[in-house]
């Protein structure tokens, strides 16, 4: 009697349990890949994340996702006179364009070797695409970043992502993708932005001052870092006043091959960081000339 009322229990349970557990695989599972997958090497890890949702502008948003082991570090975009700044090469890609990879304000490294401008905690590193076509596309990137701990490791990976033709369902790295971009400096404002900029190329000094936000924590000074074009470098910037809400710095410069004082403006990269606030500002600047 007791075998018989189990058997029946079980005829009546099985289909309800297949059902149930159906329903909760297709809520689970995404309906396309979202990221390309861990790539290891020692001291880290990266991976690809996107979100195939197009944004208000048309375009779609990821990050490369670095995973950095205690002790170990990265690069910034200009990380000074010796180190490797992140490339993505996504030429193999296809039916997506690659529009812009962007920075969260990074730290001054003292490695006992040299200073530099990088990572000493895992970072993702937004990235910005746009679909050339309806149909399904794939990105494809070639990635190539150092990272150190004593020594530093040259790090490539090839990380892929098949993005669909049509978006069904929720997207779950949305609000991942969307914390990525929410952590960049924010744009330069009223009250704390660059002021003013002199390049002097005849002693090869940018001189560099900035307005600082009028609550910003006590006894925490304002850093510089700078990025330029091409054939560009600079030296970790030093700090010479900061006085009635203004901070100044002088910046020694190496410009490429060509560039002197009669050469055309340049755009320089400006992050100011204080605290846990960061801006970052664009400023053309040329020759001996004040912007």
């Amino acid at each position: 009697m007791t075998k018989h009322c189990l058997k029946s229990v079980c005829q009546v349970l099985a289909p309800v349990f297949i059902a149930l557990m159906t329903a909760l695989s297709l809520n689970l599972a995404p309906a396309w890949a979202l990221d390309s997958g861990w790539a290891d090497t020692e001291g880290g890890r990266m991976r690809l994340v996107v979100d195939p949702t197009p944004r208000d502008d048309g375009t779609i948003g990821g990050y490369l996702d670095i995973a950095l082991d205690p002790g170990w570090k990265t690069y910034w975009r200009d990380p000074g006179s010796a180190g490797i700044p992140p490339t993505l090469d996504f030429s193999q890609s296809q039916g997506i364009a690659f529009e812009e990879m962007n920075y969260p304000a990074p730290v001054r490294v003292d490695d006992g070797y040299a200073i530099w401008a990088g990572y000493t905690q895992p970072v993702q590193l937004p990235l910005t695409f746009r679909r050339t076509g309806s149909a399904g596309a794939k990105i494809h990137a070639l990635a190539f970043i150092g990272i150190c701990e004593k020594i530093c490791v040259p790090f490539q990976a090839e990380l892929v992502v098949d993005l669909p033709e049509n978006l069904i369902g929720q997207d779950p790295v949305k609000p991942q993708v969307d914390q990525a971009f929410a952590r960049l400096p924010e744009a330069a404002g009223a009250d704390f932005s660059i002021e003013e900029t002199r390049l002097d190329l005849s002693i090869n000094q940018l001189t560099v001052s900035a307005k600082l936000p009028a609550f910003r924590p006590s006894g925490v000074a304002a850093e510089l870092f700078v990025a330029g074009p091409q054939g560009f470098a600079f030296s970790p910037p030093k700090l010479i006043r900061e006085h009635d809400g203004l901070a100044e710095w002088t910046v020694r410069v190496e410009p490429p091959s060509g560039v002197g004082a009669n050469s055309e403006a340049v755009p320089l990269d400006f992050v100011v960081k204080i605290g846990q606030r960061a801006i970052e500002q664009t400023v053309s600047v040329g020759g001996s000339a004040a912007n």
